[in-house]
């Protein structure tokens, strides 16, 4: 009887390690039952996900393009171009538009072309002049174009020996307004890799698993590279997915209009993946096939590797089970922020479709009105100078949403600031009641002017709404070191309650009933964009911004 008691600890002992090895095989098995049902699953809203995120990106590039359209209809319609192609005047109009261009898309050129498609003027980054060569081959690729006139603009897929894969072109006619003859074209071009990918990072899709075909189903973009220019229903594709029985009618059904989604399997080591594609439609006609290709295997990895670590703690069922749904949530945060920026990027891309072009042909009809009137009829006058205030804060409203969301690359260039900064209060309508005191000193550095406009007009606006009816001031200083400059926006306004100093640059944080609360968030991130600071102090309100030489 001595070792009984020991037996009976023994046999304790026993049955708690039966019971952990029983609750951890259970626990396994059920895990290794889950496993699939939680891929399965993963996979379905992945399919969701990136239908959503198709559609935001195949509706933001729609947007670009018709707004890069639309600033070649007003240079080819200006009556410096409509005068003479290759004057002086022409040169720096097409400049200015190829500057604006690059702040919407980076952009490779500008020519314009004679009747007989000779170039008259160039805009471009760092190409050599074509000025007096002829553009051969163009006039065959714009006349082989469905369902188009003389009159439309046409959107191309090329390939010319400034980049080794194809181009994006879009032409538009100069039709001479008196005559309504052709007296020219012009042709703008971009890398066609360079501008899908762009809109691709917004949503954190890496550039190899997207795919880009034109009309004629020639791929642009593809996740191998070695495919760019080739034609996708060509022998030489089509011999390397041997005719794919799924992905053939998936591509053939979205370059007649349709958004649509397969699961589809290559003979390679790459396994199954999900395609979801949509057409790129620019001015009701459809331009370009886009696609986000996913390997399901890489989703599975991840779930994988969550699992593993799930089945090692799973010696207590219930701690192995918060550590699962603990990694899982972990894992998964990535797709909750891409879930979250697909959201603005669908309400970004609604707006600039929806409201920005109608917007744009308010503005031109009331130009119109205002010549015809010619200040003949005050009550017009009146009216048409509260439709284009109203004008202007409607598109403020809408390029803070859209800078907020698109991300271009800075173009550094040296600028002065106190220009600059007179030209953002030149589009401000500042009251009489309020002065603005330039800096003594001014500043040569270099920064991306159309950014750094888009800040200076934001402090500048923030200010003005914060000062309200009272009389007041804005005071800029800017103080110059060996290595940076730091420019003071003080203002007279109301000092900023202490518990909204800490939030004033967060996303869609506002105190304004008509704010959008993305202005100076969008300002944070241009100045970070630069690798410089932004600051603000209260009593008295300072907005301090610091930009490196």
């Amino acid at each position: 009887m001595l070792f009984a008691p020991n037996k009976k600890k023994m046999l304790w002992y026993v049955i708690v390690s039966i019971v952990i090895i029983s609750l951890t095989i259970i626990t396994i098995e059920i895990y290794s039952i889950e496993e699939e049902n939680i891929k399965v699953s993963v996979v379905k809203n992945q399919i969701k996900i990136q239908e959503i995120i198709t559609k935001s990106i195949s509706k933001n590039i729609s947007s670009e393009l018709e707004s890069i359209i639309f600033e070649l209809e007003l240079l080819a319609k200006s009556n410096e171009l409509q005068r003479d192609i290759g004057t002086a005047e022409s040169n720096r109009l097409i400049e200015q538009t190829f500057n604006r261009l690059n702040s919407i898309s980076p952009t490779a050129q500008i020519l314009a072309l004679d009747e007989k498609f000779t170039v008259l003027s160039q805009a471009s980054k760092n190409h050599s002049s074509f000025v007096g060569a002829t553009v051969k081959g163009l006039p065959e690729l714009i006349e082989a174009e469905q369902n188009t006139v003389k009159t439309d603009p046409v959107i191309l897929s090329i390939n010319t020996l400034l980049y080794d894969e194809p181009e994006i072109a879009i032409t538009f006619p100069i039709i001479n307004q008196s005559t309504n003859m052709p007296a020219g074209i012009l042709l703008v071009t971009f890398a066609s890799s360079e501008f899908f990918e762009r809109h691709g990072n917004i949503y954190d899709v890496e550039s190899q698993f997207l795919m880009v075909m034109d009309e004629n189903h020639i791929l642009l973009i593809h996740p191998n590279m070695e495919n760019a220019g080739k034609d996708f229903f060509g022998d030489e594709i089509q011999k390397d997915i041997k005719s794919n029985s799924i992905l053939n009618p998936h591509i053939l059904n979205v370059l007649e209009g349709n958004l649509s989604t397969v699961i589809f399997t290559l003979d390679d080591d790459v396994g199954e993946m999900i395609n979801s594609a949509i057409p790129i439609s620019v001015n009701d006609k459809n331009e370009f096939l886009f696609a986000v290709v996913t390997p399901i295997q890489s989703i599975n990895n991840e779930i994988d590797e969550v699992i593993f670590f799930a089945k090692i703690q799973t010696v207590f069922l219930l701690l192995s089970t918060i550590t699962v749904l603990l990694i899982f949530l972990i894992k998964r945060t990535q797709g909750f922020k891409k879930e979250k920026l697909t959201v603005i990027g669908q309400l970004s891309s609604n707006i600039a479709h929806d409201i920005r072009n109608p917007l744009g042909t308010i503005k031109n009809a009331g130009v119109i009105i205002e010549k015809e009137n010619n200040n003949k009829n005050e009550v017009i006058s009146r009216e048409l100078t509260r439709i284009n205030l109203s004008i202007r804060r409607i598109s403020h409203q809408i390029e803070e949403v859209l800078n907020y969301v698109r991300t271009t690359p800075i173009m550094l260039k040296p600028h002065s600031i106190n220009q600059t900064i007179q030209e953002a209060i030149d589009t401000l309508d500042v009251p009489s009641h309020i002065r603005i005191d330039l800096p003594q000193n001014d500043v040569i550095v270099s920064f991306d002017y159309e950014k750094m406009l888009v800040v200076f007009v934001n402090i500048l606006l923030n200010a003005i709404q914060s000062i309200g009816e009272e009389n007041g001031y804005v005071t800029i200083n800017t103080l110059e070191t060996s290595s940076d400059v730091t420019m003071t926006f003080e203002n007279s306004g109301p000092n900023i309650p202490s518990e909204d100093l800490t939030r004033i640059f967060d996303t869609l944080f506002t105190t304004k009933l008509e704010g959008t609360g993305l202005g100076l968030s969008s300002c944070k991130n241009i100045v970070e964009q630069h690798k410089g600071t932004i600051q603000v102090t209260t009593d008295p309100v300072i907005f301090s911004i610091r930009l490196p030489k």
